[in-house]
C-alpha cells in the first residue's frame, strides 16, 4: 500500500442473506463487529466503539461498498 493512501477506518458492506439475518457487515479496522439492519445500527455502532465525530460520505473514513448509505434490505 502507497503512504499516500489510507485504508478506510470502517467498511460497511453489501446487503447479504445469512444464518444471522439480512443486512450489512460493519467492519471497525481489520474486525467485523456486526451486521447491520439500517443505517441507525450503524451509527449505534460506531457511537459504541467511540467514533461519533465521522462523516458519512468522506472515504478516509467509511467506504459503503456495492451501495452507500440509503441501501437497506
Amino acid at each position: 500500500m502507497n503512504d499516500d493512501t489510507l485504508e478506510p477506518l470502517v467498511i460497511v458492506w453489501g446487503v447479504e442473506s445469512g444464518p444471522d439475518g439480512t443486512g450489512r457487515r460493519v467492519q471497525i479496522g481489520r474486525n467485523v463487529i456486526a451486521i447491520a439492519e439500517s443505517y441507525a445500527d450503524v451509527e449505534q455502532l460506531l457511537k459504541m466503539a467511540g467514533l461519533t465525530e465521522w462523516v458519512e460520505l468522506d472515504p478516509t473514513i467509511v467506504e459503503w461498498c456495492d451501495g452507500g448509505p440509503a441501501v437497506w434490505p
